[in-house]
């Protein structure tokens, strides 16, 4: 967040989730696995899964 601040919103590295200024390899780290998770779920609900059932399965 501080970073953000303090280049007002510019000068990011790269873009998923949130803007990233440090850690790159970490930051897409987390986005591919962010992916998979929604990609897992998706798939999960389209089979006819409730959501509470997604939500009580993710804790």
């Amino acid at each position: 967040m501080h970073e953000f601040i303090v280049q007002h919103g510019e000068n990011y590295k790269v873009f998923g989730a949130w803007r990233v200024y440090t850690n790159v390899g970490q930051a897409l780290a987390t986005f591919e696995s962010y992916r998979a998770c929604t990609q897992h779920l998706t798939h999960i609900y389209q089979q006819g899964h409730s959501l509470a059932k997604l939500a009580q399965a993710t804790r």
